[in-house]
This record gives structure tokens, C-alpha cells and sequence, in this order.
């Protein structure tokens, strides 16, 4: 293994330990699982977003439209002076409008790894996909008891990540993730997001209506997601194209 990651524990003795772990549950699939549950249902709901630093908050208003896969529109309502800019991502395609400009702008892969209108949050993040697309992961040995199932996740080669590897707690009974731990290449949480208040939508489908993504290499940077009105449906395609990002989403 290699060195940042030696407090992880190898492959081989994940297997070795739990066979029956490692051959009734497929690691990738228990993945996808909660990355579905993660993402949510296709809908349209709003979201506010509480961005806190040391001695200061900012609260952004956001609609976003969503088809529970990897593709979301995110339209900015408030406040005022940022009201009109929009995202839109589609698999690992992120495009920017700023309504100053009235340009719509493609996001370069260099940019992937930036904070999202300030927040502990990255464009990468709101691809949604990226820990499935870039990742392999293990099933940590738990005991039939346990309420919780551990993934652990280690970058592929070349992976356009920051990070060195990635931990998913979840809940063994419905795989909702509660917990994502992101290492540093060092070894050392850097972030911590937690996922509470999830509401059960019937069907196998779930909605996380609070998510909280803190930075824990500084002390004070902490974003708060909070999900609300939200209507579960089919959404027209002509909302996940760039046009979109300027003329909005019309249902």
C-alpha cells in the first residue's frame, strides 16, 4: 500500500478476514447505492446554503433540478446581487453563467477542484459521481450485528482528485451514507460531511434533506445544505442543456 494510505487496511485482508462479507456484497454496488441515495430522486427543490466562516455567515438561496443521476441544474435566487448565475452539470461537464457577463462558460478540468460559490463545497462535488467514476473501494469486515457498513475508498490511477483516499459510513438496513471522511495525501481528515434527516420517498428512494460539509484543516469553515419544497417527478431534458443556464428550467 502505499505510505499515506498505511492506516487503511489491504485488500487482502479484508477478504481474509470477512470472505462472507466480500462475496455476498459487491463494494461497487453498495456504492452505487448510496451515491443514488445521496444524490436523491429526480425533482426540483429548494436548497439553502449557509456558508459560515470565522466571525461571518453568508446564506445563498438555490433551485435546483435534478434527475437523481448525474445531471442538475443549480439556478441562484438570492441574495439579490447574486441572483441569475446558474450551473449545470452533466456526467463529468460543468458549465458557469454569469448573468454580468451573459456568457456561459465551460468549467476546464482545472478547475473541478474549486469551492462552489465560496463554500466547503467543490464543482467536483456537485458532479455527484466522481466517487464512483475515479475510486475503488473495499468493504471494511463488520460483524451480521453492526448497523453500519464502512467503504473504503482509494483513488485509481491518475484520478483528478486531491484526495488520497476516501471513507462512507453507512447505514447497513437502507445504505444511506450518514458520514464521509476526506483524507488528505497525508493521511489526515481534511473534510468531514455529514447527512442527516433523510426522508423515506417510498420505492427504495430516500432524500437527505440536511447535509453538513466541514473543513477540517481550519477551525470556523463549516457549509450547511438544508433541502426544502421540494417535487418529486420527471423533469423536461431541455433543462439539463447549456441553454438552460440562461433561460432557465420551465415545467
Amino acid at each position: 500500500m502505499m505510505r499515506h494510505l498505511r492506516t487503511f487496511v489491504p485488500l487482502a485482508l479484508l477478504l481474509a478476514l470477512a470472505p462472507a462479507l466480500a462475496q455476498d456484497q459487491d463494494p461497487h454496488a453498495l456504492l452505487k447505492a448510496a451515491i443514488d441515495r445521496l444524490r436523491g430522486p429526480t425533482m426540483v427543490a429548494t436548497y439553502t446554503l449557509e456558508v459560515e466562516r470565522p466571525n461571518r455567515s453568508k446564506t445563498y438561496v438555490l433551485r435546483v433540478y435534478t434527475d437523481g443521476g448525474d445531471r442538475s441544474l443549480i439556478e441562484v435566487v438570492e441574495p439579490r446581487r447574486d441572483a441569475g448565475q446558474a450551473f449545470l452539470t452533466v456526467g463529468e461537464d460543468i458549465w458557469v453563467y454569469n448573468p454580468r457577463l451573459g456568457r456561459v462558460l465551460r468549467l476546464p478540468p482545472s478547475g473541478r477542484n474549486d469551492r462552489f460559490l465560496g463554500s466547503d463545497v467543490s464543482y467536483a462535488d456537485l458532479a455527484g459521481r466522481d466517487l464512483e467514476r475515479y475510486y475503488e473501494v473495499t468493504v471494511e469486515p463488520s460483524t451480521k450485528k453492526s448497523q453500519i457498513l464502512t467503504l473504503q475508498l482509494v483513488p485509481k490511477p491518475r484520478a483528478p482528485t486531491p484526495w488520497g483516499a476516501v471513507v462512507m459510513v453507512l447505514e447497513r438496513e437502507t445504505l444511506l451514507p450518514r458520514k464521509i471522511l476526506y483524507y488528505d495525501q497525508r493521511g489526515a481528515v481534511a473534510k468531514e460531511v455529514l447527512l442527516e434527516d433523510a426522508v423515506d420517498l417510498g420505492d427504495g428512494r430516500y432524500l437527505i434533506t440536511k447535509i453538513t460539509v466541514t473543513d477540517r484543516t481550519r477551525t470556523g469553515y463549516r457549509t450547511v445544505f438544508t433541502v426544502s419544497d421540494w417535487k418529486v417527478g420527471p423533469l423536461p431534458e431541455a433543462c439539463f442543456t447549456p441553454e438552460a443556464l440562461e433561460r432557465g428550467c420551465h415545467l
